[in-house]
């Protein structure tokens, strides 16, 4: 069974601060995430929002 993560991810976009909810593994693949979808996006903050498991 995979043991995912749901973490707050706070990052600044075209000079816009932005709060997404991604579910990952760890903090760098949710941080990962964020910088796939979102080319440039400057990371300022994870938090882990709760434990969920697949």
């Amino acid at each position: 069974m995979e043991k995912t993560n749901r973490y707050s991810v706070e990052y600044e976009w075209a000079n816009v601060i932005f709060y997404q909810e991604v579910e990952a593994m760890t903090i760098q693949e949710a941080k990962e995430r964020i910088q796939h979808a979102k080319i440039n996006a400057a990371i300022r903050a994870v938090h882990v929002i709760e434990d969920v498991e697949s």
